[in-house]
């Protein structure tokens, strides 16, 4: 049997002043010591880096120590072996968690020979393509672009230098996709957006003539959906972070550095700011406008714009089923004891 360890690959082992050199903190210890995992704070080995956001959260097991640990200035007592001391752990581990990246999505420079590319292709310099891809006519392929296996690109794709589309993704024709992004397993981009008007007792089909345009340094989940736009384009802007499962309608423009987690949904139309956060499951209803710096909790639903920036909320929490229905009794009592408090001139 395969253990984890080995089924997730064998990243070449990193010095401990690589590391601090990559997140720009300071070394305590041993610079040539190797790490070669990264593991949490209860289960750190000496050969794994780990990393300490509060002393509440330090729990090693057994005696065992790290191999290194990033940390605060002021936690530093806590720990006695190998540190690296830096303002934000969490911020530095994001900075050195590539350095142990090794997946099965990593693929040899070339094209596959069960490909099938178009003659009319344009593929750049080290490009890396699957097998079973298809990258259809009109298709401009950048330097170091990976398309994974069984992913396909449409007619006159653009996909801009060193962007991953892992396998089984699907570029609809006349997608733009910016540098440097990573689009997971299963996204579909350039579907048709959901346009349909009344005729009688009928629906008939408006044709979706726009396309999707995503910016550089864009990370797209697994099985999100971005529709095309009916006429102008769908956008996604620069530097943009979309959770798995995120459905992003005709027309959405999402301003930079924008994230959005699990499950948000966002009708046609609607204009996303900048650096908004968007919980799980928060949801925003057509043509409406959300300014830039918004906080959407999860559950969020957004029936009208948001004009200023701050955090919103919606939904009631979780309560046992009892307090449940006394609570939406009461709410729906509310109008007439407003309706006696305006009587009584209270």
């Amino acid at each position: 049997m395969v253990s984890e360890k080995q089924s997730l690959g064998a990243p070449t082992p990193v010095s401990l002043s690589d590391i601090a050199d990559r997140c720009g903190g300071e070394l305590i210890g041993e610079p040539t010591h190797l790490v070669a995992r990264v593991a949490s704070i209860g289960t750190a080995t000496p050969d794994s880096l780990t990393f300490l956001t509060s002393p509440k959260h330090i729990v090693i097991e057994g005696g065992i120590q790290p191999g290194v640990v990033l940390l605060k200035p002021e936690h530093q007592s806590l720990i006695n072996g190998n540190k690296i001391l830096v303002n934000d752990p969490y911020l530095a581990y994001a900075m050195v968690s590539d350095l142990f990246v090794h997946t099965s999505a990593d693929l040899p420079e070339g094209v596959h020979n069960t490909a099938c590319i178009d003659q009319s292709v344009v593929l750049g310099k080290n490009a890396r393509i699957g097998a079973g891809a298809v990258i259809e006519s009109g298709c401009v392929i950048g330097e170091g672009v990976m398309i994974g296996h069984g992913s396909v690109v449409e007619a006159h794709c653009h996909i801009g230098d060193h962007t991953h589309v892992e396998s089984s993704v699907t570029l609809c024709a006349n997608s733009r996709i910016g540098m440097r992004c990573v689009i997971s397993p299963g996204v579909v981009i350039g579907s048709s957006g959901f346009g349909y008007a009344p005729e009688e007792s009928k629906w008939r089909k408006i044709q979706q003539l726009g396309a999707v345009v995503i910016g550089d340094d864009v990370d797209i989940g697994a099985n999100t959906t971005i529709d095309r736009g009916a006429i102008d384009n769908t956008v996604i802007g620069d530097r943009v972070k979309l959770d798995n499962q995120i459905q992003i309608a005709h027309n959405v423009q999402v301003g930079d550095d924008t994230i959005m987690a699990g499950c948000v949904a966002i009708a046609g139309s609607a204009v996303i700011g900048k650096r908004c956060q968007l919980g799980g499951r928060a949801s925003v209803l057509g043509h409406l406008t959300i300014a830039d710096d918004v906080v959407l909790n999860a559950n969020a639903f957004v029936s009208q714009s948001i004009k200023q920036a701050g955090t919103y909320s919606s939904m009631i929490p979780v309560q046992p089923i009892r307090q449940w229905r006394k609570t939406v009794a009461h709410l729906n009592r509310l109008e007439k004891l407003v309706e006696k408090m305006k009587k009584t001139g209270k």
